[in-house]
C-alpha cells in the first residue's frame, strides 16, 4: 500500500502561562518553552522516519530539500501570539535535514550554509480567515455557549465542581474565579505550574480532577452531537482546507505531497466528533504536541493515525464507525464531511448568524442585502474564499468608486449651475437634484493547553 501523501494537523508544544476568556475565548499572548520546541522537533523527526526515510515513504517526495510545490503549510497566528507558528517551525526543522550547500562567488570566496532550511509557512490570523478560529465573532456559537452556561445541566455540574475548585483557593489565588465556567483557566494554571514551578505543590489527584472538569468544559464548548450545530464550528471551519488538501494528495497529477495545519486543541475536539471517533478522542483535550495524520494512499484510500503527545507510536483509528482502521475510501471520506464544511466566508457568516464582523458586512453589501441579512452561498464570491482582508479592500474600492462618481456628478452639475448664473439672460433651468442611488485517557500526560 503505497503512500501518495499525508495531511498533518498538530497542537502546539509546551508553553508558558495562558488565559482565555471563558465567555468569548479571547486569548492572551504566551510563549513557547524550550520543552515545547523539543516536543515539536521530535514530532518532526518521528514523521521523517515514518514518511521520508521509512520503509514505505511518501512516493515522489524530496526527502532532502523542501520543495515548495510539494508542501502546503499553514499555522494559526491568532490570539496566543507566536506559540503555534514557532511550534510549526520547530516541527519542520525536525522533519527536513539542514540545508547544506556551498557557492563560490566571483572573487573566489566560498560561502557555506549548513543550517536549518527556510520553509514557507502561511500564518493565518482571525482577521484573515476563519480556518483556525471559527468561533471568534461567531454569534450563533456564542449564543449556544451562553445557553449552555445557563442550563440546568451545567448548573448541576457546577454544584459538584465549584466546591473542589474553592478547596484549592490557596493554590489558585484570589484573582481566579473558582468556578466550573472558569475550569479551563484553572486547570491550565495548575498544569503549567506543575511543569515549571516546583514551589507550587499540586498533587496528581488534584491535577487529574481539574483536568476532568476542563475536559468537560471544553467538550461542551466545542462539540455537539448534532454535527451541523455551531458547537462544532472549530472543526467545520477547519474542514475546507483539510478536504482540499486530501483531494489534492489523492490526485496523481497534483504535486502536493505534504499538507500541514498547525493549531490549538479546539479543532481536534470538533474534528474528531465530525469524523465519528469515540470517547475519549471526541471529548478530551489533546496533549501538547499531539499530532494526527491523514495518510492518503495511491489506491484512493486513506487512514487516520493519532498520537496524544510525543511518546509512543502513532495509532490508526477507524473512521465513521467503520470496522477497518487501516483503509477508508477517499471519496467516502470527502462525502461524509463535505456537508459540514464551511467552504467560503459567506457559509461561515450564515452558520454564525454574523453580519458585521470578519468581512460579513462587506459580503452582505456586495450581495445587495445591505447588511440586514447574511451573505448567500450563491453570492458574488461563489465557492471562492474571500477573506475579511480582501473583502475589506473590495469594500473600500466600492466605497471610493461611489464617492468618486458622486464627486464627478457634483462638479459637473455645479459647473453647469455656475455657467447658468454667468448668463443671467438665459432662461433655461438646470436641475441640481442627484439621481437616487458569517481526557485522552489512555495516554494523557500533564501538559494540556
Amino acid at each position: 500500500m503505497s503512500i501518495a501523501g499525508i495531511f498533518l494537523f498538530t497542537r502546539h508544544g509546551d508553553r508558558m502561562g495562558f488565559y482565555q476568556s471563558p465567555t468569548t475565548y479571547t486569548a492572551k499572548n504566551t510563549n513557547l518553552t524550550v520543552l515545547g520546541y523539543s516536543q515539536e522537533y521530535k514530532n518532526g523527526q518521528d514523521l521523517r522516519s515514518m514518511y521520508l526515510n521509512g520503509t514505505n515513504p511518501i512516493q515522489g517526495i524530496n526527502a532532502t530539500r523542501a520543495e515548495g510545490n510539494q508542501l502546503r503549510i499553514s499555522a494559526d497566528a491568532g490570539g496566543e501570539g507566536s506559540v503555534i507558528v514557532d511550534s510549526t517551525n520547530a516541527l519542520l526543522q525536525g522533519l527536513f535535514p539542514p540545508f547544506d550547500d556551498t557557492i563560490t562567488l566571483a572573487n573566489g570566496q566560498n560561502v557555506t550554509w549548513n543550517l536549518a532550511q527556510l520553509i514557507q509557512v502561511q500564518t493565518v490570523t482571525s482577521d484573515e480567515d476563519v480556518w483556525f478560529e471559527g468561533w471568534t465573532d461567531c454569534n450563533s456559537w456564542q449564543t449556544r455557549l451562553n445557553d449552555w452556561y445557563a442550563s440546568k445541566e451545567f448548573e448541576a455540574q457546577a454544584a459538584i465542581a465549584n466546591p473542589f475548585f474553592e478547596s484549592m483557593q490557596n493554590i489558585l489565588g484570589t484573582g481566579r474565579p473558582a468556578t466550573l465556567q472558569n475550569a479551563w483557566n484553572l486547570f491550565d494554571y495548575l498544569n503549567v505550574e506543575s511543569i515549571h514551578n516546583s514551589s507550587v505543590q499540586v498533587t496528581p489527584e488534584q491535577l487529574q480532577y481539574a483536568r476532568y472538569w476542563a475536559n468537560y468544559h471544553e467538550a461542551g464548548s466545542f462539540t455537539d452531537v448534532d454535527l451541523h450545530n455551531p458547537g462544532n464550528i472549530a472543526g467545520q471551519a477547519f474542514l475546507s482546507p483539510l478536504l482540499t488538501a486530501v483531494q489534492d494528495l489523492a490526485n496523481s497529477t497534483n504535486p502536493l505531497k505534504f499538507g500541514y495545519m498547525s493549531a490549538s486543541y479546539k479543532p481536534f475536539l470538533s474534528l474528531f466528533t465530525l469524523m465519528g471517533l469515540p470517547s475519549p478522542l471526541n471529548d478530551t483535550v489533546v496533549d501538547y504536541a499531539s499530532a494526527a495524520v491523514i495518510e492518503v494512499h495511491t489506491d484512493n484510500t486513506l487512514r487516520l493515525l493519532f498520537r496524544n503527545g510525543t511518546e509512543g507510536d502513532f495509532e490508526p483509528f477507524a473512521l465513521f464507525g467503520s470496522s477497518n482502521p487501516n483503509s477508508y475510501p477517499v471519496q467516502d471520506f470527502v462525502n461524509k464531511l463535505e456537508p459540514y464544511a464551511l467552504n467560503d466566508l459567506s457559509s461561515w457568516c450564515n452558520q454564525c448568524s454574523t453580519t458585521n464582523e470578519r468581512g460579513c458586512d462587506t459580503l452582505a453589501a456586495l450581495n445587495g442585502t445591505g447588511g440586514a441579512g447574511y451573505a448567500s452561498v450563491e453570492s458574488t464570491n461563489g465557492h471562492h474564499r474571500v477573506s475579511p482582508v480582501v473583502a475589506g479592500v473590495i469594500g473600500a474600492m466600492v466605497t471610493l468608486a461611489i464617492v468618486a462618481f458622486a464627486l464627478a456628478s457634483w462638479l459637473l452639475l455645479g459647473g453647469l449651475v455656475k455657467k447658468h448664473k454667468r448668463s443671467s439672460r438665459d432662461t433655461a433651468s438646470v436641475s441640481t437634484k442627484a439621481p437616487s442611488e458569517k481526557g485522552l485517557e489512555q495516554k494523557v500526560s500533564p501538559s494540556q493547553q
